[in-house]
This record gives C-alpha cells, sequence and structure tokens, in this order.
C-alpha cells in the first residue's frame, strides 16, 4: 500500500513539472504590447509623437486597430494652403472715351498763324494675373475724328481748305505702364484695388494731308503736334481706386498740355471684370 502511495505522488510532481508556463496549451499566442520608453522607436505612440514626427511608432500603431482610417496619418499632414488662382483667369480693365484739344486763346499773345484742335476715341484693354502686378497684355488705340484750324492775326490768304489723308484717320497704339495693386487703396472708407498706369513713349505718328489757300497752290502738309497733345492726358502717372464687377465713369476738365493749350475728356467708362484667358473679352 505504500509504495502505490508513492508511485502515486511520483506520478502527480512529473505531470506538474511538464507543465511549464510558456508551454500552457490553454495560453494566449498573443504578445503583451510594448511598454512605453517615452522616445521614438520604442513602438508606443504617446506623448509629442505623431504621423509626422515618428512615422515608425504611431502609423504602425494606427494599422494594426481595426477602426483605424489608413487615410487619417495622411490626411492630418496635409497642409492647407491658399487656393492657386494664377492660373485661373485674369483681371481685365479697361477704359474709353473722348479727348478733344483746345486752344487757350487767352495765353496766346500776338500769335499769328494758324492753330489746329483735334477730337479723338480712345481705348485702352488691360490684361492682369489674379494676383495682380504688371499687365501681361494690353491692347490700346487712339484715331482721330476730328481736325480744325484756327486762324490768329491779320492774314490774307485765309480761309485754307485742309484735307487730310485718309491714314490720318487710322488708329494709332500707345503702350501704357500698368499695374494692378489688390486692397492697396481706400476709398469711401472701402478697400479697393489700385490702378495705376503712365504711358510709356509718345507714337511718332503724323498728320499728313494737303491745303489749299485762296492765293497759293495746293500743298502738302504735316503736323506732328496732334497725338503729342490727344495723348497728353496719359503722360502724367494716373492712379484710380477701382472695383470688382463694376462700372465707373469719370472726366477731365480744361487739362493743360502745353503753355497755350489743354484738353477736355467729357465721360471716361471704365469696365473691372474676370475674364477667363487672354484671348477675351
Amino acid at each position: 500500500m505504500k509504495r502505490i502511495t508513492l508511485i502515486l505522488t511520483i506520478l502527480i510532481l512529473l505531470t506538474q513539472a511538464c507543465s511549464l508556463p510558456g508551454d500552457d496549451a490553454t495560453q494566449s499566442d498573443e504578445v503583451s504590447p510594448p511598454q512605453s520608453e517615452h522616445r521614438c522607436g520604442d513602438g508606443v505612440c504617446d506623448g509629442p509623437e505623431n504621423a509626422d514626427n515618428c512615422p515608425g511608432d504611431c502609423i504602425s500603431v494606427a494599422a494594426g486597430q481595426p477602426n483605424a482610417d489608413p487615410d487619417a496619418d495622411d490626411k492630418g499632414s496635409q497642409e492647407i494652403s491658399s487656393p492657386d488662382i494664377s492660373g485661373s483667369g485674369n483681371r481685365y480693365v479697361s477704359f474709353s472715351g473722348s479727348i478733344s484739344t483746345a486752344q487757350n486763346t487767352a495765353a496766346m499773345g500776338d500769335f499769328t498763324g494758324t492753330a489746329f484742335e483735334y477730337s479723338s476715341d480712345y481705348s485702352v484693354e488691360l490684361w492682369f494675373p489674379m494676383e495682380g502686378g504688371d499687365a501681361v497684355q494690353q491692347r490700346n488705340t487712339i484715331t482721330l475724328t476730328e481736325f480744325k484750324d484756327l486762324y490768329f492775326g491779320d492774314q490774307t490768304c485765309v480761309p485754307c481748305e485742309w484735307t487730310l489723308d485718309e491714314s490720318a484717320f487710322e488708329p494709332v497704339s500707345f503702350t501704357l505702364n500698368a499695374s494692378l495693386n489688390l486692397n492697396a487703396i481706400e476709398e469711401n472708407d472701402q478697400p479697393a484695388d489700385e490702378l495705376v498706369y503712365q504711358i510709356v513713349e509718345i507714337p511718332h505718328a503724323v498728320i499728313t494731308g494737303i491745303v489749299g489757300c485762296p492765293c497759293g497752290l495746293p500743298d502738302n502738309f504735316s503736323d506732328p503736334a496732334a497725338f503729342p497733345q490727344m495723348l497728353g492726358w496719359f503722360r502724367q502717372k494716373l492712379v484710380n481706386p477701382i472695383y470688382l464687377n463694376a462700372i465707373e465713369t469719370s472726366s477731365a476738365e480744361n487739362f493743360a498740355v502745353s503753355p497755350t493749350g489743354f484738353l477736355n475728356i467729357p465721360k471716361e467708362t471704365l469696365s473691372y471684370v474676370i475674364v477667363p484667358d487672354l484671348e477675351t473679352p
């Protein structure tokens, strides 16, 4: 009886000895999660660590979570920036009007001879980038519409008849130094865009024709003073506050372009809109 009891005791001890903790069939195969060492590379995403400064810890942790958004880290790391509007169109500014010159007879003194007055139509078209700045394209013309001769002093061979060549009434192109500065000026306590422009060079256009006087044969003539007088308004640096999607009007009266002459602009109409490309409007 004692022998049997001893054998049973030995078997029980052997069975318990063979059941090591790591070999228990009922033990889970899962590995205990790593402990944070408060540094990048310890397998734990905590503290100041995120997908940007420690992707090795944080992206791998998010990937192990069944409900994690796989794009969450990418979305969080994307920078929100202002939309690029440089290629989405152009700011188009156009203005037009009529210019007439007049002699300042009070300042002409004892001048004798013939003086001229002119009338013309002008048109300015400017394309600017969406972010403002210098004009990237422009199309500007001025066209003579009327030519008048004035006689001063005691002249015996008047009136003469002035017949202009057809070319005198053709449009003449000119170029402006033009810039558009966004929200750079205030008008009526509201921010406005600032349009700045000035003519680069007076075109070397000459009005030509034939003049016939009662006491002389018809003779060719040329007048190089017409366009310098008509474009005298644009010689100054002009600064205008303008508003998007608005039509504005202005005028100029008795603006001196020479010691004895001035010009008038009865009405100038300006338009400012966004256009899709440089081929419009």
